[in-house]
């Protein structure tokens, strides 16, 4: 028995509904490095980043100062001064 197309994109759109209640973010985040205290935590979380930079090609270090240039370039001057400037 098949389903007419109007009754598929239903049935999917009820689905997608389904699925975004069931896992629309109630549950807490999983914390990494659960053994540490939070600033170790932090500490180990800025050396993973650091190593991740440092490993990365010349292309996506471009890449990324495009998407934060775009990204930054909306703020107003309070918020820019809230932000945390990369190292």
């Amino acid at each position: 028995m098949r389903l007419s197309s109007e009754e598929q994109k239903e049935k999917r759109k009820e689905y997608q509904r389904e699925y975004y209640e069931r896992n629309r973010g109630d549950r807490p985040r999983k914390i990494l490095f659960p053994n540490l205290t939070e600033e170790e935590r932090k500490e180990k979380k800025r050396e993973v980043n650091k190593r991740y930079r440092q490993n990365m090609t010349k292309e996506q270090k471009e890449k990324l100062k495009e998407y934060d240039k775009r990204r930054y370039q909306n703020r107003t001057e309070e918020q820019k001064n809230k932000t945390i400037t990369p190292l």
